[in-house]
């Protein structure tokens, strides 16, 4: 009996150990082949820029594979890595048709790669766009 216990042990270590690590989320697996959220951050802080509070989304929203949500000098970001385009497409076009729904004035959805990026500016913290501009220009970069 002791040898089961001690088998079926060793194989919830593994199974949880062969999951992706770095986020923090249960399970949470990013999308190959495309920026990974980290990158994105790391292009963000490298432009002078300071991403806070950014937290793995459970279950990750609009199809995607794997979500992080958080701000940037108060513009709300929300960063979706995909597994396929089709997938992209659906999920940016669900991003639109909740923008429109809550009413979101001012607003962007961009694609690189499979890697989505959604702002939203709802307290009007960047009235000039400049922030919305730097964040859209390093995720181009990627």
């Amino acid at each position: 009996m002791t040898r089961a216990l001690t088998i079926a042990a060793l194989a919830l270590t593994v199974g949880a150990c062969s999951k992706k690590a770095g986020d923090g989320a249960p399970g949470a697996a990013h999308a190959t082949g495309t920026p990974q959220t980290i990158a994105v951050l790391d292009a963000w802080r490298s432009a002078g820029l300071t991403p806070e509070g950014f937290t793995p989304v459970s279950p990750p929203p609009f199809v995607a594979t794997y979500c992080e949500r958080g701000t940037v000098s108060g513009v709300e970001a929300l960063v979706c890595e995909y597994a396929d385009d089709g997938a992209l497409d659906r999920g940016q076009q669900q991003i639109k048709d909740e923008h429109e729904r809550t009413g979101v004035h001012t607003g962007v959805t961009l694609r690189t790669k499979r890697t989505l990026l959604s702002l939203v500016d709802r307290e009007q913290r960047d009235p000039n766009g400049k922030t919305i501009n730097q964040l859209v220009q390093a995720f181009r970069k990627l």
